[in-house]
């Protein structure tokens, strides 16, 4: 098994470690504060995996992309939701929508499940290789299963070999801390219905763009 050490070390500080006030203080700026689109990422027309849009892609989860920084998305809206469409429909109709990571066994994640032939096909779409763009729109369509994956958390994280065996990992080697990033989230307040790998995610990109 990689060994995740230091990435465990940054998580549990920034949970519930010596940084967790800084943590719940980033929290509440970054969906209090109207320069962070991003707040809506979760949150924009619904949500991307309500009963009614969970298995497609729609408009909406497109445009949510560019409150998340991607650009130049034409192209990736005509992939998303013309060209490949059929076959994310069948990918997704594969992927629960109501499991979150914290309670998931560790085969929805390996190569040639559901999840990982989604990350695939998504990263063609609007390119030859888009991963960061791959990376946002699953967590649109799956927030509570996969997490949003960029160069700030790439950074502060130190690229972990894999961002999703590292934070599956995190969670399923000690069942207390999916606890304690919702009870970070419930002091928070006002954000009861974002996913807690969003709420690691801002945690970590805060972190990482404003430092201590």
């Amino acid at each position: 098994m990689t060994d995740y050490a230091h990435q465990h070390h940054v998580l549990d500080e920034c949970v519930r470690g010596e940084h967790r006030e800084e943590s719940l203080k980033a929290l509440r700026r970054y969906f209090d504060q109207r320069r962070y689109t991003g707040r809506w990422f979760e949150r924009f027309a619904g949500g991307g995996d309500g009963p009614s849009v969970a298995n497609t892609v729609t408009e909406a989860d497109v445009l949510a992309l560019n409150f998340l920084s991607i650009t130049s998305l034409a192209n990736v809206a005509i992939d998303t939701t013309i060209t490949y469409a059929l076959q994310i429909r069948e990918l997704l109709e594969q992927i629960p929508a109501d499991i979150p990571m914290h309670s998931a066994p560790w085969s929805f994640y390996e190569p040639g499940a559901p999840a990982h032939r989604l990350w695939e096909l998504f990263r063609q779409c609007g390119g030859n290789h888009r991963p960061v763009t791959a990376s946002k729109l699953l967590a649109r369509k799956r927030p509570r299963l996969t997490p949003v994956y960029d160069s700030q958390v790439r950074a502060i994280l130190k690229a972990p070999a894999s961002p999703w065996n590292c934070l599956w990992n995190w969670f399923h080697t000690d069942l207390t801390r999916a606890s304690a990033v919702a009870k970070l989230r419930e002091e928070a307040g006002g954000i009861d219905d974002i996913s807690l790998l969003r709420c690691l995610d801002v945690v970590l990109w805060m972190r990482a763009r404003e430092g201590p």
